[in-house]
């Protein structure tokens, strides 16, 4: 019997729209690997790695983290055994064409893109 792909989900919303809630419920319906850029970049620089190092003097500048630097995290993560095995939950990410762009080009595509819209219509 073939086993099923695993689910790839991408999920992108505003501030405050309810992605953090959102993330929970899917990850824990689906047994998915929740993966955050900003979380991997935190890790990164805690561990003290050279592209952590490189990261926050862009962070520290105020600056954003070039895509060559978030793209390579996210890909790398993407590609560890228990995201493949599991599939994955990709939190807020990609956030630019080029990033997503980036994604394309190393065949990384979702199953399926959420985009929370929380706007409030105008009284």
């Amino acid at each position: 019997m073939k086993r099923e792909e695993p689910l790839k989900v991408m999920i992108s919303g505003a501030p405050a729209s309810g992605k953090g809630t959102q993330c929970e419920l899917i990850k824990k319906k689906y047994q998915l690997v929740h993966i955050a850029a900003g979380d991997l970049l935190r890790a990164e620089i805690a561990a003290g790695t050279e592209r952590g190092k490189r990261a926050k003097e862009y962070m520290e500048k105020g600056m954003l983290v070039p895509d060559e630097i978030v793209v390579t995290m996210v890909k790398e993560r993407l590609l560890q055994p228990d995201a493949q095995e599991n599939g994955w939950l990709l939190d807020g990410y990609p956030r630019s064409f080029s990033q997503a762009k980036a994604l394309e080009d190393l065949g990384i595509r979702p199953d399926i893109f959420i985009l929370l819209d929380a706007s409030i219509p105008p009284y």
